[in-house]
C-alpha cells in the first residue's frame, strides 16, 4: 500500500529469520566472515573521515540508521538462516509468498486504473486534485523486482504455471505505470535469463565486467551522456532531461574530492553555480540523491568507497558461481534488474530501497534451495 512500508518489512523479516535460526540452528545465525571484514572496514572508514557526517546538521543519528539498515541487508545476504529450512516447506512458503504478491499487484492495479481511490481515501483528497502515476513507480518497480525470484522459487518447488502467474502479477503493475525504469529492467532481466539458461558462467563474467566498467566509469560517462544530449538537442522526456542533468551535476563534484568524497548524504547539499543554473533546464536545486548508486558512492566516499562496493559486489557474483546451475538463471536475471534499477533511480541510501533489496535476496537464496528429493525442477505440469 505504501513505499514506506517495505524497510518495516525488511527489518520485521530479518528479526524473524535471526530469532527462528537461533532457536533452531545458533552456528547459522553467523553472517559471512569477509562480509564482516568489509562492514567493519567501511563503517571504521565513515567513522574516521567522514564524522561528523555530511547529513543535515551533523546528524550522527541518521548515519547511524542508515548503516543499520546496511548491516541488515548484509545479514539477510551472507548468514547461514536459510540452512534450517526443511524443503518440505518451501513449497508452502513459496505460494504464501505468491498470495502476498497477488494482493499487492491487485492494489495497485487498482490505485493505476482508478485514479487512485486508496490515496484518495487515506488522505482525504478530492477528485479534483490530480495525482501523478509517476508516484507509484517504487512499489511498481518493487513488485517487479520481487516476482522474479519468487518465478524461480515456485517454478522448482511448485510448478512452472505459478511461477507464470507470479511474472503477470509482477509486470502488470510495471507495464501499467509510467516507470521506464521498471521496464528496462523487465526487459534486461529476460535477455540475461534467456542467455544464462544457456550459458550462466559466461553471463557472469561478462555481466562483472560490464558493471565494474559502468562503475569506475560512471563520472565520464554519464557527463558525455548529458554532454552528448545537449549538443544533439535530442528530445526527451522531462524525467530523462533532469536526470542527465543531475549525473553531470554529480560528476562535476566528484571531482573535488575523488579519493575520499564529501561524506554520507552529501549529495543532497551539493552547491549549483549560476553558471550550472543557467545551463540546465530543469535542475536547479540540488537533488535528494544522484539517482545513480555509482555516482552517489563517488560523490560520499570517492574511489575508497568504490573499491569497498565492488569488492562486495565481487563476493555476491561469488555466491552466485557458487548455486546450482538451475537456479543461476533466476539469481543473475534478478542482480541484473536490481542493478539496472540502482543505476537510473533511488538513492542508495533510502531505507525503501535498501528495504527492498534485502526482501529481493531473500527471496533469490529461498529460490536456490534444492527442491525437495533433491530434483532440480519438479515437473512442469500440464500448461
Amino acid at each position: 500500500m505504501a513505499k514506506q512500508a517495505m524497510a518495516p518489512v525488511s527489518i520485521a523479516l530479518a528479526l524473524g529469520l535471526l530469532a527462528v535460526t537461533l532457536c533452531n540452528q545458533r552456528r547459522s545465525a553467523l553472517p559471512s566472515l569477509s562480509v564482516v571484514l568489509l562492514f567493519a572496514v567501511f563503517v571504521t572508514y565513515v567513522a574516521g573521515v567522514h564524522l561528523p557526517p555530511a547529513l543535515g546538521e551533523a546528524d550522527w543519528a541518521e548515519t547511524i540508521a542508515k548503516l543499520g539498515m546496511l548491516a541488515i541487508v548484509l545479514w539477510l545476504a551472507s548468514a547461514g538462516w536459510n540452512g534450517p529450512i526443511r524443503s518440505d516447506r518451501l513449497a508452502f512458503i513459496a505460494r504464501w509468498a505468491l498470495a502476498g504478491l497477488a494482493i499487492g499487484s491487485a492494489f495497485l492495479l487498482m490505485e493505476l486504473t482508478f485514479d487512485s481511490p486508496f490515496r484518495r481515501l487515506s488522505d482525504g483528497l478530492a477528485a479534483s486534485v490530480v495525482i501523478d502515476p509517476a508516484r507509484y513507480n517504487r512499489p511498481a518497480v518493487g513488485l517487479l523486482l520481487l516476482s522474479l525470484p519468487l518465478a524461480g522459487l515456485l517454478a522448482r518447488q511448485v510448478g512452472r504455471r505459478h511461477a507464470l502467474v507470479a511474472l503477470l502479477l509482477g509486470l502488470a503493475p510495471a507495464l501499467a505505470s509510467q516507470s521506464a525504469a521498471g521496464w528496462l529492467a523487465a526487459l534486461i532481466a529476460a535477455l540475461v535469463y534467456v542467455t544464462a539458461r544457456w550459458r550462466p558462467r559466461a553471463v557472469l563474467i561478462a555481466g562483472s565486467v560490464l558493471t565494474v566498467g559502468l562503475v569506475i566509469g560512471a563520472p565520464p560517462l554519464l557527463t558525455a551522456a548529458y554532454q552528448t544530449s545537449v549538443r544533439q538537442e535530442i528530445a526527451m522526456p522531462l524525467s530523462f532531461t533532469d536526470r542527465l542533468e543531475i549525473w553531470d551535476h554529480a560528476s562535476d563534484a566528484i571531482r573535488q574530492a575523488p579519493w575520499t568524497g564529501q561524506g554520507l548524504g552529501s549529495v543532497r547539499h551539493l552547491p549549483l553555480s549560476d553558471e550550472q543554473r543557467s545551463r540546465y533546464r530543469y535542475h536547479k536545486a540540488p537533488a535528494t540523491h544522484a539517482h545513480n548508486a555509482a555516482l552517489q558512492i563517488w560523490v560520499e566516499f570517492g574511489a575508497i568507497g568504490i573499491a569497498v562496493g565492488l569488492v562486495l559486489l565481487g563476493i555476491a557474483a561469488n555466491a552466485i558461481r557458487q548455486m546450482d546451475r538451475n537456479a543461476q538463471p533466476v539469481a543473475l536475471a534478478t542482480a541484473s534488474a536490481l542493478l539496472v534499477i540502482a543505476m537510473v533511480s533511488f538513492g542508495l541510501w533510502q531505507e525503501t530501497w535498501m528495504g527492498l533489496i534485502g526482501v529481493t535476496i531473500v527471496v533469490i537464496r529461498l529460490a536456490a534451495l534444492p527442491a525437495p528429493g533433491g530434483m532440480a525442477e519438479p515437473p512442469a505440469g500440464p500448461v
